[in-house]
């Protein structure tokens, strides 16, 4: 009895350490931002004791110190992490590399990524924002394969141009946008509101959109509340924009100088006329000359004076969410303001948007949501960019008593721009959508949309008189500057209004366990309207009251019209899958179109894809997933259709006027008149592109490494091409379907994502190519600012002549053939390529020496994301760039000749040019031709014809954007009762290396009239 006593207080004995041991652990889940994450699960391992974090990514869990937690959440990586003395603990989750779970946005639904068939691209929002992109375009930039996102203005507010796989049609090849499942705009959308970006690329993803989705489909998903406790969200930035390039025009003495030369030059070179424009010792002394007497001899930094180096930028985001089982509402307010690099230029941004899902029970909800957007764009009458490279630094601008000088000629943008009157304009767009669903029982959903929108857009452009003064007399103007010698004023108003209803059934089923199938059929019905007015007078009574109530009557023109374009669509989707392993989808999509007369309206647009998970076969299923982790196999075949050909083609449309006219007697009468305006062409029709796509979807090292790659073959038929009418006729050149095209090429996209620790990594990079050659065109061949649309030919190909360097000496003048009279020593010599036999013919001419020097599209374009987090520091850049396009070298980047008839110069110039200054060893390396204003007049001058002297390889490697953040610890955060709590600094566009003259960006114009913004910000964002 004794001994069990004994044995049973031992025993006892020994449990009590191990009771003492187990205590309670608590701690917070959270994401790498620092963003609690709800419903994460906490599990003692080897036990079944577990746990779940509560909206606040909280947990308790009772465990022992050498107890090991495993912590999960989907979309992230499992976390390991041993019990140690600590009761609190702070779990911060990284997000998993495997992202074939992830679910992407497509044509009115969701797929999983794994089982994609099509072309489909997505970026998350959180990345565009990062970007700190003026607009939601610019942000896509070097985001995803298959994707050109060109831009060519910095300014406040200004968008670029997407294109899709290269170009679909000679006419319009903008993408269809879509934002949460209805058609709109970009504009629409503040970047911090989007979820996420897809893109549809192939005619299998995209036909089911139809007739609009021939240049692809953006579809854009904006942020929408979750359950748990209310969370109120602020980012705000603050900052400054400056030029990435800026030209150099030459200072006072270099102009003279390089003046003479250019008239000496244009003058025939004649001994003694080397100094006719400037005399030598006028030059020798105007400096000198210059600090005594500015008015006599003006210097002149225009740039200077015009511009600023500087301009302050400020953007600020508020969010508001609010979620339990039945309510879930999220309120976003966006302010966003921008200056130009010039005085009187801004851009504000107001965004409001209001997201909500009521789940009223559990086979109805219904959604409610709205958006706001108003943009003010102020700004002069004159730009001062391409003012600082045509008025030359001899011209005035201010006299010494601080009054408008005359400039040259009278023209003198600076007075124009301070006085001559504002070019502003207003931009109100609302949007709304009212959603209904009903799920009468698991896999049967019946859904119903009605979304309104509207635009209204004001337009003020006034002009004022601007006077000008002598430096002697500052009270009495001297005449007015140039362009500005009327009070004008114009007014616009446009409305813009579109409905879209769309019905929705979609049902999906399981069958026999390996048998997964959804359907999917709905209705669509769009109307649109504009109702474009406009008042104008250029005889404004008084010159401070710009309304038209000032306007003398009898210098007032009103116009006005009413365009309408609607559309019914009817078009279905089915998906197949046996086993995750075999996948078929097929889609199809009727549209009626009010753009085509009656008989030509309907058009059908189908599509089939199929995918194989290699990987899922017997053959692979057993190779470690170490190497091999998914393998899938895609093909595609499809058409899409393109309505985007104005409103009424197939009509005559008629004019109206009420020109004054004089009547029997003399007197001035106005009269109603009516002319027809176009010359219809009754069965035009649709655009038509069939399309087929070859796709391969690879993941390897444990979904560390992935792998997507896309070869397409596109061809448009039906093409609209503009048919050539005597001008006799009076009508507009109209459409006629008669043209092919034929576009081909391939994407890829490489992903590597990691983690060393605490320490995580990835990189990203994507290229893509293509080439759109002309088929058929009816024996038409369009020519369009240098360059030629034709049969076999690259679309919008370099036509001109070749050259053979520069014309040395007279010898070589005089052995060589001349494109005319005016051509001499130093212009550029043109090879003699054809004549009216077929062979070369003495003589250089347009007609017969002209050939195709090239392709003007961008190839081998390419993007690449960094992103690097080590304990809440984060580092992110993002590059992009052109691997070749041949870009023609503007003359505005070397010299800018003003309309009234003089020039100024860019430093290009200096030291580059033939010469007779120049030894003859300098003139044969000389890089551009002799100066001359003969030499580049028009289209008659030797040298500014388009040519291969003039082109060069326009690729370029930019660096689009550094980003560094510190998001605060939870134990910070908390005792500050936050949420999260992140810094971060940011600088876009920090440097780029491209083959372009000093002074002039890559993908800036080539007028010089805007630039490309560097933008540098430091934000804070903050929630809780």
């Amino acid at each position: 009895m004794n001994r069990i006593a004994l044995f049973l207080i031992s025993v006892f004995l020994l449990a009590l350490p191990a009771a003492a041991q187990q205590k309670n652990i608590s701690g917070i889940v959270t994401e790498p931002s620092g963003e609690p994450l709800i419903g994460a699960t906490i599990m003692v391992k080897g036990t079944n004791t577990a746990a779940v974090t509560d909206i606040d990514g909280k947990f308790s869990i009772k465990a022992k110190p050498g107890d090991t937690l495993q912590v999960t959440y989907v979309g992230f990586q499992k976390q390991i992490i041993k019990v140690a003395a600590s009761d609190n603990l702070t779990i911060v989750m990284q997000e998993e590399a495997n992202t074939l779970d992830e679910m992407v946005v497509v044509g009115y639904g969701t797929m999983k990524k794994a089982d994609l068939t099509g072309a489909v691209t997505n970026v998350s929002g959180s990345k565009l924002e990062d970007m700190r992109a003026s607009s939601v375009s610019q942000s896509l930039q070097g985001s995803m394969p298959g994707i050109y996102v060109s831009r060519t203005s910095g300014m406040p507010g200004a968008e670029a141009t997407i294109r899709v796989r290269g170009i679909t049609s000679i006419g319009d090849s903008d993408p269809l946008v879509i934002v949460d499942g209805i058609p709109d705009s970009m504009e629409s959308v503040n970047s911090s509101d989007i979820e996420s970006i897809s893109v549809l690329k192939d005619a299998a993803s995209a036909s089911i959109y139809g007739a609009r989705a021939a240049a692809g489909v953006i579809l854009i998903t904006t942020k929408k509340a979750k359950e748990g406790k209310a969370k109120v969200e602020y980012q705000g930035t603050v900052g400054f924009v400056q030029s990435t390039e800026t030209p150099k025009p030459v200072g006072a003495i270099d102009y003279m100088n390089m003046y003479n030369e250019l008239k000496w030059n244009d003058g025939g070179n004649q001994e003694g006329q080397e100094y006719s424009a400037y005399p030598k010792d006028y030059i020798d002394s105007y400096l000198a000359n210059n600090a005594v007497n500015p008015d006599e001899y003006p210097i002149t930094d225009w740039r200077e004076l015009m511009t600023r180096k500087t301009a302050p930028t400020t953007k600020h985001d508020l969010k508001v969410s609010y979620g339990n089982k039945v309510v879930q509402t999220k309120v976003s307010l966006g302010y966003e303001y921008t200056e130009a690099l010039y005085e009187g230029r801004d851009y504000q941004r107001l965004t409001a948007r209001v997201n909500n899902n009521f789940k009223v029970t559990k086979w109805l909800q219904f959604g409610l949501d709205a958006y706001y957007r108003r943009g003010i764009t102020h700004q002069p009458q004159t730009n001062p960019l391409a003012a600082t490279l045509y008025m030359t630094p001899l011209d005035p601008a201010v006299n010494s008593n601080g009054t408008y000088a005359a400039g040259h000629n009278s023209s003198n943008p600076w007075a124009s721009m301070n006085e001559g009157g504002r070019n502003n304009q207003w931009t109100d767009r609302l949007g709304a959508k009212l959603s209904v669903i009903i799920t009468p029982f698991e896999g049967l959903s019946i859904s119903g949309v009605w979304a309104p929108g509207m635009l209204f857009t004001r337009k003020k452009s006034y002009i004022k008189k601007v006077s000008y003064y002598t430096a002697d007399n500052p009270d009495e103007p001297a005449g007015y500057a140039s362009g500005f010698s009327l009070n004008k004023l114009t007014e616009n108003r446009n409305l813009n209004t579109w409905g879209t209803k769309q019905l929705f059934i979609n049902y999906n089923k399981t069958f026999a366990e390996d048998h997964r199938t959804d359907f999917m059929l709905g209705y669509e019905d769009y109307e649109a309207s504009s109702n474009p007015l406009e008042a104008a007078s250029d005889a404004m009574e008084l010159s401070d009251y710009f309304y038209l109530t000032n306007a003398n009557t009898n210098n007032l023109s009103v116009d006005g019209s009413e365009t309408q374009n609607a559309y019914r669509s009817i078009f279905g989707r089915i998906n197949y899958s046996y086993k995750g392993r075999y996948m078929a989808q097929f889609n199809a999509r009727w549209d009626r179109s009010s753009r085509f007369a009656r008989k030509y309206r309907t058009g059908f647009f189908p599509s089939a894809s199929v995918g194989w998970v290699m990987s899922e076969e017997s053959f692979l299923r057993d190779v470690d997933p170490r190497i091999l982790t998914f393998l899938k196999l895609r093909g595609s075949y499809g058409t899409l259709g393109n309505e985007r050909i104005g409103n009424y083609p197939y009509q005559a449309s008629m004019t109206f006027s009420h020109p004054v006219m004089v009547d029997g007697s003399g007197k001035p009468v106005s009269v109603l008149t009516a002319s027809q305006r176009d010359y219809n062409i009754p069965d035009i029709t649709w655009e038509t592109t069939h399309s087929w796509d070859v796709g391969l979807d690879a993941t390897f090292l444990n979904s560390r490494l992935n792998l997507t790659f896309d070869w397409y073959w596109k061809k448009t038929k039906d093409m609209l091409l503009s048919i050539q009418l005597p001008i006799f006729m009076g009508y507009d050149n109209p459409k006629q379907n008669a043209g092919d095209m034929t576009t081909k090429g391939w994407d890829l996209q490489l992903g590597w994502r990691d983690n060393i620790g605490d320490f995580s990594y990835s990189v990203n990079f994507n290229l893509s190519d293509y080439r759109s050659v002309m088929g058929n065109m009816s024996g038409k061949q369009q020519e369009s600012g240098g360059t030629i649309t034709m049969e076999g030919v690259e679309y919008m190909s370099w036509y001109g002549f070749k050259s053979n360097g520069l014309y040395q000496n007279a010898e070589d003048l005089a052995n060589s053939p001349v494109l005319n009279a005016n051509t001499t020593v130093g212009d550029i010599k043109y090879l003699d390529v054809n004549g009216s036999e077929g062979l070369p013919d003495g003589a250089i001419s347009a007609q017969y020496d002209r050939v195709v020097l090239g392709s003007s599209q961008p190839r081998l374009i390419y993007g690449a994301q960094i992103a690097l987090g080590w304990k809440g520091f984060e580092m992110s850049a993002a590059f992009n760039g052109i691997g070749k396009q041949n870009k023609m070298l503007s003359r505005a980047m070397l010299y800018q000749r003003h309309a009234a008839g003089w020039t100024q110069f860019t430093g290009e110039v200096i030291g580059t040019s033939w010469s007779y200054y120049n030894t003859p060893e300098q003139n044969l390396a000389a890089k551009y031709p002799r100066l001359s204003d003969m030499a580049i007049d028009g289209s008659s001058g030797n040298n500014s014809q388009v040519s291969d002297f003039w082109m060069f390889n326009g690729g370029y490697f930019r660096c689009k954007n550094i980003t560094l953040g510190y998001s605060f610890q939870p134990n910070i955060t908390k005792k500050l009762k936050l949420n999260s709590l992140r810094v971060f600094a940011s600088v876009s566009d920090p440097f780029s290396i491209d083959r372009y003259p000093q002074g002039w960006d890559p993908e800036t114009t080539d007028t010089g009239s805007s630039y490309i913004a560097r933008t540098w910000n430091f934000g804070v964002a903050v929630s809780f």
